[in-house]
């Protein structure tokens, strides 16, 4: 017969993605075997595993369930049919929100998904892809015409480079908030798109 699960199983489950991703962010996914991980953990070895077969599983159920959380925020606003300067200014809102939060999701996701299984590293990176998508439809509809053949994603990377290394150099407890850095965000895109030249032909090098 199966072992029954414990009734607080999914909260002690839970309890362990966080320290565990947490340890990963600390320590890198190479160095983080399961007894160190345990130990971060505040269990034993022998519990861990009864959580979790292994340091992969640990890894990826953890930046699938983040990923596929930003998603949702991002479907979330799209879904409201806001016109797209407002739908940009929330996306901006909702994600840097979520990063407010997220320092040790964001680490593992910047450095261990290499660490995963082909399958696995797949649907991280697919649903990561469907966010940059969703923020370049927005980019292109709040801004038609600006954005010359093969310029929207470079736009967009530039769009998640202001708002998805943040842990790196924005403290919640700074002197910014991560809500007047979005608004921050929100101006100088909204005023930039405005006044930007459309560009039908890509800069020419010249020599020196």
């Amino acid at each position: 017969m199966a072992r029954p699960k414990a009734v607080d199983y999914d909260a002690q489950r839970d309890r362990i993605l966080a320290l565990a991703t947490a340890a990963f962010a600390e320590i890198g996914y190479p160095s983080a075997s399961m007894a160190p991980l345990a130990q971060a953990c505040g269990t034993s070895k022998a519990r861990l595993y009864h959580y979790f077969p292994s340091k992969e599983s640990l890894l990826f159920e953890s930046l699938d369930r983040y990923v596929r959380r930003l998603v949702a925020l991002v479907d979330s606003v799209k879904a409201r049919g806001l016109a797209p300067r407002e739908e940009l200014a929330e996306l901006v809102r909702a994600l840097l929100l979520e990063y407010r939060d997220s320092r040790e999701r964001h680490v593992a996701l910047l450095n261990d998904v290499k660490f995963l299984a082909d399958a696995q590293r797949e649907r991280i990176e697919s649903q990561q892809r469907a966010v940059v998508d969703a923020l370049a439809d927005t980019l292109q509809r709040m801004a038609p015409g600006r954005f010359a053949p093969g310029e929207r994603k470079p736009a967009t990377m530039a769009l998640l480079g202001m708002i998805n290394f943040t842990f790196a150099w924005l403290r919640p407890d700074g002197p910014m908030s991560y809500e007047r850095y979005a608004e921050l965000v929100i101006e100088l895109w909204e005023r930039g798109l405005q006044t930007a030249t459309p560009r039908a032909e890509p800069l020419q090098r010249t020599g020196t």
